[in-house]
């Protein structure tokens, strides 16, 4: 079993894959939603994607870790194209998103990734994964916190939160984040056990929900301290 505390990611995690790295990171995500991400080595990933070089995924990301993050990136790049487009429609009038609107943000481009045949992607079986797992959850994370979409999104909805304390309400979107994206993962897993149904008008109630019940909680006045 290898950990990001194994190795340093590789600089080249954020470069577009050759067409060999992207077999590869195809094949570690199949394997990593069939087998959990404990169960597959470098090796073995190298062998399914057909490579001779057993040590492809070193050669190619520098690491396991490297190919996670690399895959992470690959698959968070639409997701971010999206809310950055998004954000863009929202700013075209000239007046500053509203809190809900800023919300829907955080949360919708995300959650799109539902509406994806099943086969199409494990991503989101993957950070169902990751997520539990303090050094795999750090590192997907950090890769999110690249987005500048998202931290715009994030510095917008902050400076409408001036009835909160800094603290509070930096602390509030700190939890918003992680708890969106461990909320997509569920009704990912759930999708694919059947509990949750794939029409889109199955996830378009639970989202405009999710999207109220984030709001409310952001937005709520602090608690009162003795």
């Amino acid at each position: 079993m290898e950990t990001p505390a194994d190795h340093h990611a590789p600089a080249t995690a954020a470069q577009a894959p050759s067409p060999s790295a992207l077999t590869l990171l195809h094949t570690a995500e199949q394997l990593i939603a069939e087998q959990g991400i404990d169960g597959v080595s470098s090796r073995e990933i190298a062998r399914r994607a057909g490579q001779k070089n057993h040590s492809a995924v070193n050669y190619n990301f520098g690491s396991f870790e490297g190919l996670v993050e690399a895959l992470i990136h690959y698959r968070v790049e639409p997701v971010n194209r999206r809310r950055e487009q998004q954000l863009a429609r929202a700013q075209a009038a000239g007046a500053t998103p509203s809190l809900r609107e800023l919300v829907d943000l955080m949360i919708r481009p995300l959650a799109e990734e539902l509406l994806q045949p099943p086969g199409h992607t494990h991503y989101l079986s993957l950070l169902a994964q990751l997520l539990p797992r303090p050094p795999w959850r750090e590192l997907f994370m950090r890769n999110r916190a690249r987005s500048g979409a998202l931290r715009e999104v994030s510095a917008l909805a902050e400076a409408q939160l001036t009835h909160l304390p800094p603290r509070v309400r930096q602390e509030r979107l700190r939890l918003l984040g992680g708890h969106i994206v461990q909320v997509v993962a569920e009704w990912d897993t759930q999708r694919r056990s059947g509990e949750l149904g794939s029409a889109p008008e199955e996830l378009a109630w639970r989202l405009d929900d999710f999207i109220h019940y984030s709001l409310a909680g952001l937005s709520a006045p602090a608690p009162q301290r003795d």
